[in-house]
C-alpha cells in the first residue's frame, strides 16, 4: 500500500520514526533529487500556464506585462481555472475542432499535477518514517487529527516527474491547436 489515512495516535502507534539522523539523511540524500526535479517541472508548468493565458488574452508584450500582476497575485488553482476557462470559452464560441472531453481531460492532468506538487512541497521530510512512509497532509477534524501518509520511492517519484513533463506537452500541444485555429 503507498497511502495511508491514519489519526495522529495511531500513526505515532504504527510508524516508526527513523531514528538514527545519519540513516535519515542517507534516505534524504538519495530522494532530494527527484523533490528538486518534480519542484522544476512543476514551476516550469506554472509558467507555461501563465504564458498561455497571456497568449489567449493579448499576445502584446505590454499588455502581457499587465496580465502578469494579476497572474503573480493568483495561486496555481486559480490560474489553471482562469486558463481552463478561456479555452472554454473560445471553443464554445470560436470553430475550433477540439472538444470539451479533451479540455476536461487537461484540466484534470493540470489539477493532479497541483496535487502531486502540493504532497512533495508540503511533506514533513523531516518526519520520514521508515518504508519510506511520509506524512503529507494534517487535517484537524471533530474526531481527531488525521495524517495521510504516502510511501515514497524513486519509482514512483519518477512517475511524478514524468506525469508532470507529459502534462505540460499536452498543454504545450492543446494551446498550439488553439490558437492555430483562432488565428485562421
Amino acid at each position: 500500500m503507498t497511502e495511508l489515512n491514519l489519526s495522529k495516535r495511531d500513526a505515532e502507534e504504527n510508524l516508526e520514526y527513523l531514528e538514527n539522523e545519519d540513516d535519515l539523511d542517507t534516505m534524504l540524500d538519495g530522494m532530494a533529487s527527484q523533490i528538486g526535479w518534480i519542484i522544476i517541472h512543476y514551476n516550469s508548468l506554472e509558467t507555461n500556464i501563465a504564458f498561455c493565458i497571456s497568449d489567449m488574452v493579448s499576445g502584446d508584450p505590454f499588455q502581457d506585462e499587465r496580465i502578469t500582476v494579476f497572474l503573480a497575485e493568483m495561486q496555481y488553482s486559480g490560474i489553471c481555472r482562469a486558463l481552463i476557462n478561456l479555452y472554454g470559452q473560445s471553443i464554445s464560441y470560436g470553430d475550433i475542432e477540439t472538444n470539451q472531453e479533451e479540455l476536461k481531460e487537461l484540466e484534470k492532468n493540470l489539477v493532479e499535477c497541483g496535487k502531486r506538487r502540493n504532497e512533495y512541497a508540503h511533506a514533513d521530510w523531516a518526519g520520514l518514517r521508515e518504508n519510506n512512509y511520509v506524512c503529507v497532509k494534517t487535517q484537524a477534524k471533530k474526531s481527531g487529527i488525521m495524517e495521510r501518509y504516502r510511501k515514497f520511492d524513486h519509482e514512483k517519484m519518477e512517475h511524478d516527474i514524468n506525469f508532470i513533463c507529459e502534462a505540460k506537452d499536452l498543454l504545450e500541444n492543446f494551446h498550439e491547436n488553439i490558437i492555430f485555429q483562432l488565428n485562421q
